[in-house]
């Protein structure tokens, strides 16, 4: 064979254990390159961002031992409603770790709201996620102060609850930590906790207890003013005459009320609704308080007009109020002010409603 046609076949020979070659790498990288789907960021995800199910995709890789996700049609709701805690570039590989749950951390312009919590009233136990009902712990009634009766304030799920230090940290928009912060000093600091038995209506189960413990207040109070009144040397009722103990709301003076002020007995109204248009609030008549302390007025009275203020609140819906009148003030010319101002406005509320 001559020395050209020797060549030639080596050099074809050369090309084609070339192509061989070639032919068994894609071979045999393609059953070693294991890929699987990934999820993958749709687009950008800036850090704090509250996600979407819409913000991950999927792609294809060969990822080896990287940390990975992989996709499902439904991997990617479990992030929904979470918070990036960093930036993650489109088409990235995402981990678990870069999210966290929206409670756990400020989002934008969050605030920290710290809330003591109170379990003495708990019957059972109470964990993370439990829906309760937040209580006003209250105030006793002595002879200077009225206080309160404890109630129920609202209905909340436990959210970052801390069993050891009893309290919720909580990330709120600014208005909502305003709300938190002013309630708490309304309260004193901390709110009680009561839990919700099995299948307990919240609504209904924050009605009764409000009942009791304004039964349970009003029966202290009335006690407290029959004490401070036989101290007093106050003078029994006559022949004829029942004691009947009115509740007063002061809450329109800022400065209160005192024994024998002259004031103007209001009923507060009712605020429209959508079918129901309420009343406005009107001035029912004139009165000087007699024997009035932390709230109550304590009075004898014949059986007609007792008949009248023990029906008195049930008629009006809630607890009378009571405006004091400045000496040398013209009382009809103030009630005439006052009962057209309060028309007015119940009217603008009444348009608004309907």
């Amino acid at each position: 064979m001559r020395a050209g046609t020797k060549r030639a076949l080596f050099v074809a020979l050369g090309v084609v254990v070339l192509l061989l070659s070639v032919l068994g790498f894609y071979i045999t990288s393609d059953v070693f390159d294991s890929r699987t789907q990934v999820m993958v960021a749709a687009g950008p995800i800036e850090a704090g961002q509250i996600l979407a199910f819409t913000d991950f995709g999927f792609d294809e890789a060969a990822i080896g031992s990287i940390p990975h996700l992989p996709w499902t049609s439904d991997s990617a709701y479990q992030f929904e409603g979470m918070v990036a805690l960093q930036p993650i570039p489109a088409g990235a590989l995402v981990r678990a770790d870069m999210f966290t749950a929206a409670e756990t951390v400020p989002v934008g312009v969050e605030l920290e709201a710290i809330v003591p919590l109170d379990l003495t009233l708990v019957t059972g136990s109470v964990f993370e996620g439990t829906t309760v009902l937040l209580v006003d712990p209250g105030v006793e009634p002595t002879e200077s102060a009225e206080g309160r009766p404890r109630r129920v304030v609202r209905e909340f799920e436990l959210t970052n609850f801390d069993e050891s230090a009893n309290q919720m940290q909580l990330f709120v928009s600014p208005e909502e930590w305003a709300e938190w912060d002013s309630l708490l000093d309304e309260v004193g600091g901390t709110l009680m906790v009561v839990d919700l038995g099995v299948g307990a209506e919240p609504a209904e189960t924050a009605r009764r207890l409000d009942t009791v413990w304004l039964t349970q207040w009003t029966t202290a109070a009335q006690e407290t003013l029959r004490a401070a009144d036989e101290a007093a040397g106050v003078v029994e009722m006559a022949p004829g005459e029942l004691e009947v103990i009115v509740a007063l709301d002061a809450s329109l003076s800022p400065s209160g009320v005192s024994d024998g002020d002259t004031v103007l007995l209001i009923d507060p109204g009712a605020v429209p609704a959508p079918g129901a248009p309420g009343r406005p609030r009107s001035v029912i008549s004139t009165l000087v308080l007699e024997n009035y302390s932390n709230g109550q007025m304590r009075i004898y009275v014949p059986p007609e007009e007792w008949v009248y203020w023990q029906s008195l609140p049930e008629q009006l819906g809630t607890t009378p109020q009571v405006l004091p009148v400045i000496e040398g003030t013209d009382i009809d010319l103030m009630i005439e002010e006052l009962n057209t101002l309060w028309r007015e406005a119940w009217r603008e509320a009444l348009a608004a409603a309907s």
